[in-house]
C-alpha cells in the first residue's frame, strides 16, 4: 500500500515523475527544497545537511534545500558533476489560489542549457546529431548568445568525435532511435551527457532562421536541437540567430589532435590559455571579441579572397596607430552585449544588464565616425553595419539611476521624472519619512524622553521605542498601545503613526508594483530590437578582432604573407609567435623555410632539444596565422593557401581505449596519409620511435615514399633514422635540413638555428650529460656506441667489468639482429614478423 502524503508533496511527485532524469529543485518560500533520493543525491554532492520533512505519511521524508538568493551557485556545481536540474516555481499567487498554491517547472537547466554561468565568458554550445545512411548532421546551438550553426559530416565516429570536442560540446541531443552503444562509448569517455529526445513534430523549416539552409538532414537536426531547448526552456527562444552553415570547403581542416598539439587554445600540460596561440593573439577589449577570435582559430579560412579581405582590413589599423589606438579605447566600454541581449529575449535580466547594454550601443556613433573617417572601403562597409540605437542609450539613460539594485522586484530602479505616477508614490513616501522624524523630534519633546525613536521593521512596522528606565513617564492621554515587548524596552504604537504607516507602506506597495511593470516595458522595448542589437554586437566583436590583431602585428614587427598559386612555402626569418612572446627579454632565433613547387618534404635531422619540434610548430602556426587573417612573425612570408593540416608531435598513450603509444601514432599518421592532398601540410615528428628500429624505419620510409611519390604534399618530417637522409639521392622532391649545434670537448651548445644539409650525428650523449647521468654511465654509452658504429665488435657484461671482445669480422647484419631477439617473449606475430625480416637480409646478401 502506498504512502498517503500531503497534497503539496503529492505535488512535488506528479512533478518529479514528469522529469525523472532531474534534480527537481521544489520552491518553498524562500528555499528551494528537494526531497527523497533528488535530497540525498544533492546533500552529497553539495555538501548539504539532510534533514526531515513530515509529509503525511509514517516516516518523514528526506529533504534538504538551499536559499533562493544562492541557488544560482549550487545549480552550476550540479551540473558540473552532470546532472539536470529541475526548478519549479509557484504559478499562482498564493492569495488568489483555491487549495494548494499551483507550481509547475518553468526551467530544465542542463549542461548545454545553463545561462547563469558568470564566471565563463567561452561559448557553451550543446549539440543535436542525426544519424543518417551515409552521414552525420549535426547542429551546434549556445543559449548564452544566439548563436547557431549546422553541419553535415562523413559518418565516421572519429570525425563526429572530432566536431563535437572542437566545440567544447558538454552535452549531446539524439533521438532514441539514433541511439547507439558506440555514441554513448563516445560520450562518456569525453565527459559529455547524452539527452534522449523524442518530439520531432515540431518543424521549422519555415522558420526565419532556416533561410540560408536547404539540406534537409541539417533542417531535421537543427529542428530537434530547437524543439529540445524550447521543451527544456520552457518559452519561445526566437532570439536564436540565422543558422550558419559549416562548410568544410571554406575552412583549413584540423583534427581535434592537432590543435591540441599546437596549442591553439590551451596549452598540453596545463590546460590552459596561457601559452597558447589564443593567449598571444588576444588582445580584445570585449568577451564578445575573444570568443569572435577563438572562432577564428579554430577554423582558418580557405578562400583567397577573404583571407585578403580579412588581412586588408588588418593592414588598415596597422598602419593608423591613432585611429586604432583611439578605436581601441572606446572599445573598452563595450560590455558583452551579445549575451546581454540574449538574457533580455530570454527574460533573465535586470536593471544593470539594460544599463550595461545602454552604456555598451553609446559608443556606436562615435565608433561608426572612427571608422569613417578611414576613408576606406572596407572600413566604410564595417561602418555601415553599426546601426544607431541611439534611441535605445537615450530610454536607458532617462529610465534608470546610476546603481540600481540587483532585484526587480524591490523598487529602487526608475529615476525621478521618469513616470509621474511612480512620482506621486515616491513624494508620499519621502514625504512620509519626514514626517516620521518630525513626530520622533514631537514625541521626545511631549514626553520629555530624549532617548525615546521611531523605528521600523517588517514584522511590526513603524513603533516608538521606550527604554524600560522612561516607561513612567508614558501617561494614558498619550494614547500609547503596547506592540511589543523586549528586554529593555517596550514598543508602541499611536493611532496617527498607525495611519501614517498605511499610507507610507501602501506608497511601498505602489512603488515596487509599478517600477516592476515600468522595467518589463523598457525591457520589452529593447527585445523587440534585440536582433538589431546582436548584429551590432557581432560587428563590433570583428572590429575588436581587427584591432587586436593590428595592435599586435605592429608591436611585434609581424609582416603581411604573401599567397601564391605555386606551392611555394618561403618564410626568411621565421619565429615562434608564442615562445617569443614567452621569452620576451631574450633573443629569439630565427630560421628560414625555403619549399619550392618541386620540393614536397623537409627531411629534419638533430639532436634532441635542438629545436626541430619547435621549428615545425613555428611553421604550421605561421600558416594557421596567416589563414585566419593576421600579419606573421617574420621578414618575409610566401605560401601557398593549405586545406588541410595533419600534426603528429609528441608521444602519448591512449589509456582509456587502450592504445599504446606506437598506436597512436599509426592511427594518426593513418588520417593524415588517407586525407591529405597536394594542397596539405603534414608534420611528423619521429615518426617510427615508439617501436623497434628496423621496423621504425621501414616505416618512416615506406611513409616518406609514399607523400613524395603520391601525395606530393609540403611535408616537414622530422627523424632519428640519419638512414633516411640519403632518400634525396634517388627521390626527387626531398630536401634535407639539420638542426645545428657546436662541439667542444664533449660539450654541445644548441645553436637553434636550422641548416641545409643532414646532421652528421644525433649528439644523444652530449644531451645526456647535459641531464647530469652518472659518468660511468655516459663512458660506457660512448664505448657501446662507437661499437655500434663500426659494426664489428660485441658487447658482454659480467658481474665485475664490462668486457669488450673483438668478434668475428664474418658476423652478418642477420646475425647481429637475431642476437638481440627474445623469442621466449614474443608472439606469433612478432615471431612471423621476425622471420620475414631476416629472410629479406639474407636474400639481401645473396
Amino acid at each position: 500500500m502506498k504512502p498517503k502524503y500531503t497534497p503539496m508533496m503529492m505535488q512535488y511527485l506528479e512533478i518529479k515523475e514528469e522529469n525523472p532524469d532531474t534534480i527537481v529543485m521544489f520552491r518553498l518560500g524562500d528555499f528551494y527544497e528537494m526531497f527523497f533520493d533528488d535530497a540525498k543525491t544533492a546533500s552529497h554532492e553539495l555538501d548539504l545537511t539532510l534533514t526531515g520533512r513530515d509529509a503525511g505519511a509514517k516516516e518523514r521524508v528526506p529533504m534538504c534545500g538551499v536559499p533562493h538568493h544562492a541557488v544560482d551557485a549550487y545549480i552550476q556545481r550540479l551540473i558540473d558533476k552532470g546532472y539536470k536540474v529541475a526548478i519549479v516555481e509557484q504559478l499562482e499567487d498564493p492569495s488568489q489560489a483555491q487549495g494548494i498554491v499551483k507550481r509547475g517547472v518553468i526551467q530544465i537547466i542542463t549542461p548545454g542549457t545553463i545561462m547563469e554561468n558568470k564566471t565563463s565568458t567561452a561559448n557553451n554550445f550543446i549539440a543535436a546529431v542525426g544519424v543518417f545512411d551515409f552521414h552525420y548532421a549535426l547542429a551546434f546551438a549556445d543559449l548564452t548568445t544566439g548563436e547557431m550553426m549546422v553541419e553535415t559530416i562523413e559518418k565516421k565516429m572519429s570525425l563526429l568525435e572530432n566536431e563535437l570536442l572542437s566545440q567544447g560540446v558538454r552535452e549531446v541531443v539524439v533521438s532514441g532511435r539514433d541511439q547507439s552503444d558506440q555514441l554513448k562509448q563516445l560520450a562518456e569517455v569525453n565527459h559529455m551527457m547524452i539527452s534522449l529526445f523524442d518530439h520531432e513534430d515540431k518543424s521549422h523549416a519555415n522558420d526565419r532562421r532556416f533561410k540560408e539552409i536547404t539540406d534537409f538532414k541539417q533542417i531535421k537536426v537543427a529542428s530537434l536541437l530547437l524543439n529540445y531547448l524550447e521543451e527544456t526552456q520552457k518559452r519561445s527562444i526566437d532570439y536564436i540567430q540565422p543558422i550558419r552553415e559549416i562548410r568544410k570547403d571554406h575552412y583549413l581542416e584540423m583534427d581535434i589532435y592537432t590543435k591540441n598539439s599546437l596549442e591553439l587554445t590551451q596549452t598540453i600540460r596545463a590546460k590552459e590559455k596561457y601559452g597558447s596561440l589564443l593567449w598571444l593573439l588576444d588582445h580584445t577589449q570585449s568577451a564578445m571579441g575573444s570568443r569572435l577570435l577563438k572562432q577564428w582559430i579554430d577554423k582558418p579560412l580557405t578562400d583567397r579572397s577573404e583571407i585578403e579581405k580579412r588581412l586588408d582590413i588588418v593592414s588598415i589599423f596597422n598602419d593608423n596607430f591613432i585611429e586604432r589606438e583611439s578605436i581601441k579605447e572606446m572599445l573598452k566600454e563595450v560590455y558583452d552585449i551579445e549575451r546581454l541581449a540574449a538574457r533580455v529575449a530570454y527574460g533573465n535580466v535586470n536593471a544593470r544588464d539594460l544599463i550595461w547594454i545602454g552604456k555598451s550601443l553609446k559608443i556606436v556613433p562615435e565608433l561608426k565616425y572612427q571608422l569613417q573617417a578611414l576613408d576606406q572601403p572596407l572600413t566604410n562597409e564595417l561602418a555601415e553595419r553599426l546601426v544607431d540605437l541611439s534611441h535605445l542609450t537615450n530610454l536607458v539613460e532617462r529610465a534608470f539611476v546610476e546603481t540600481p539594485p540587483i532585484s526587480v522586484k524591490e523598487g529602487g530602479m526608475f529615476r525621478q521624472g521618469f513616470n509621474a505616477q511612480l512620482d506621486e508614490y515616491l513624494d508620499a513616501r519621502q514625504n512620509g519619512k519626514q514626517w516620521i522624524l518630525d513626530f520622533e523630534a514631537s514625541e521626545k519633546q511631549k514626553t520629555g524622553i530624549k532617548n525615546l525613536r521611531v523605528g521600523y521593521n517588517k514584522v511590526f512596522g513603524y513603533y516608538i521605542e521606550v527604554t524600560r528606565s522612561y516607561l513612567n513617564q508614558i501617561t494614558d492621554d498619550m494614547h500609547y498601545t503596547r506592540k511589543q515587548s523586549l528586554a529593555n524596552a517596550e514598543r508602541f504604537i499611536t493611532p496617527e503613526l498607525k495611519e501614517m504607516e498605511a499610507k507610507i507602506l501602501n506608497a511601498e506597495d505602489k512603488i515596487v508594483n509599478i517600477e516592476y511593470a515600468l522595467f518589463q516595458e523598457v525591457r520589452n522595448h529593447i527585445k523587440e530590437e534585440v536582433h538589431l542589437i546582436q548584429d551590432v554586437a557581432r560587428t563590433i566583436a570583428m572590429i575588436d578582432v581587427y584591432i587586436a590583431l593590428a595592435h599586435l602585428s605592429s608591436q611585434n614587427a609581424y609582416v603581411r604573407p604573401e599567397f601564391n598559386d605555386e606551392h611555394v612555402l618561403e618564410i626568411v626569418d621565421g619565429r615562434h609567435a608564442v615562445i617569443e612572446e614567452v621569452m620576451k627579454k631574450e633573443k629569439y632565433v630565427e630560421n628560414d623555410i625555403h619549399m619550392d613547387g618541386n620540393t614536397s618534404l623537409l627531411m629534419i635531422t638533430g639532436p634532441n632539444m635542438g629545436g626541430k619540434s619547435t621549428y615545425m610548430r613555428q611553421v604550421a602556426l605561421c600558416v594557421i596565422m596567416a589563414q585566419i587573417g593576421c600579419f606573421v612573425p617574420a621578414r618575409q612570408a610566401k605560401m601557398p593557401i593549405f586545406d588541410r593540416l595533419f600534426t603528429r608531435i609528441g608521444a602519448s598513450d591512449d589509456l582509456i581505449s587502450g592504445q599504446s603509444t606506437f598506436m597512436v601514432e599509426m592511427l594518426e599518421a593513418n588520417h593524415a596519409l588517407r586525407e591529405a592532398t597536394e594542397n596539405s601540410l603534414i608534420i611528423f615528428d619521429e615518426i617510427g620511435r615508439g617501436t623497434a628500429t628496423f621496423d621504425g624505419m621501414a616505416i618512416a620510409q615506406a611513409m616518406v615514399e609514399y607523400i613524395v611519390k603520391k601525395i606530393q604534399c609540403k611535408t616537414l618530417f622530422s627523424t632519428h633514422y640519419h638512414e633516411l637522409t640519403l632518400l634525396d639521392q634517388s627521390l626527387p622532391g626531398i630536401q634535407n635540413v639539420h638542426a645545428s649545434v657546436t662541439e667542444k670537448d664533449h660539450e654541445i651548445v644548441f645553436m637553434y638555428k636550422i641548416r641545409d644539409g643532414r646532421a652528421n650525428k644525433s649528439y644523444g650523449i652530449n644531451v645526456a650529460r647535459l641531464a647530469s647521468l652518472p659518468e660511468e654511465v655516459l663512458n660506457r654509452a660512448e664505448v657501446i656506441l662507437e661499437a655500434l658504429e663500426e659494426n664489428n665488435i660485441e658487447t658482454t657484461l659480467t658481474s665485475e667489468e664490462t668486457k669488450i671482445e673483438p668478434a668475428s669480422p664474418k658476423v652478418s647484419e642477420a646475425e647481429l639482429y637475431l642476437s638481440k631477439m627474445d623469442p621466449l617473449n614474443m608472439s606469433p606475430m612478432e615471431a612471423l614478423s621476425t622471420l620475414m625480416e631476416l629472410k629479406k637480409m639474407v636474400e639481401g646478401r645473396s
